[in-house]
């Protein structure tokens, strides 16, 4: 859907008179559900407009996931990425340093009853490096010290610490 439908959409008020209650049916909240529970939401981080169906066009290349990945335009910048295997979620978390244009591309689990006009990131997954340390301070030990500064660490590339 358009952005601009669906912000427009949500802007609509009801008056007392027309505020009845739909029902959706369970038959079709639980597929619904079934659906979104293989799904990330993500937005790239940036301001600037960007182009929407190159970058999709660029993470369906680089996923390999073909037919098995669906990219929804949720509106504002926000998509939902639905897969058809748990393990490609997976995947895609794991390798999760995607960007288009320099724009980092943040990523977190659908939850249920998850609004999409509230839809937070907490975290984002960096690769960082550490470069002019004095020699006597490229230890182990320092790196473990940098790494609590950082918050969550996901792995280390010990390959400067070992000897060939």
């Amino acid at each position: 859907m358009d952005a601009d439908f669906i912000e427009w959409l949500q802007s609509i008020t009801l008056i007392e008179e027309e505020g009845e209650a739909i029902q959706v049916g369970a038959h079709h909240k639980e597929q619904i559900l079934e659906e979104s529970s293989l799904s990330l939401l993500g937005r790239f981080l940036t301001n600037r407009s960007y182009n929407q169906r190159a970058a999709k066009s660029l993470l369906r290349s680089m996923w390999k996931m073909g037919t098995n990945l669906w990219i929804v335009d949720m509106g504002k910048g926000l998509f939902q990425f639905k897969f058809a295997m748990e393990s490609q979620i997976q995947w895609a978390l794991a390798n999760a340093q995607w960007s288009f244009e320099d724009h980092p591309l943040v990523l977190r689990r659908w939850e249920k009853g998850m609004p999409t006009r509230n839809v937070t990131f907490t975290s984002i997954l960096l690769w960082v490096q550490v470069w002019g340390l004095p020699f006597d301070l490229i230890t182990m030990e320092t790196g473990r010290d940098i790494d609590s500064g950082l918050g969550t660490v996901v792995d280390i590339d010990h390959k400067v610490f070992t000897s060939n």
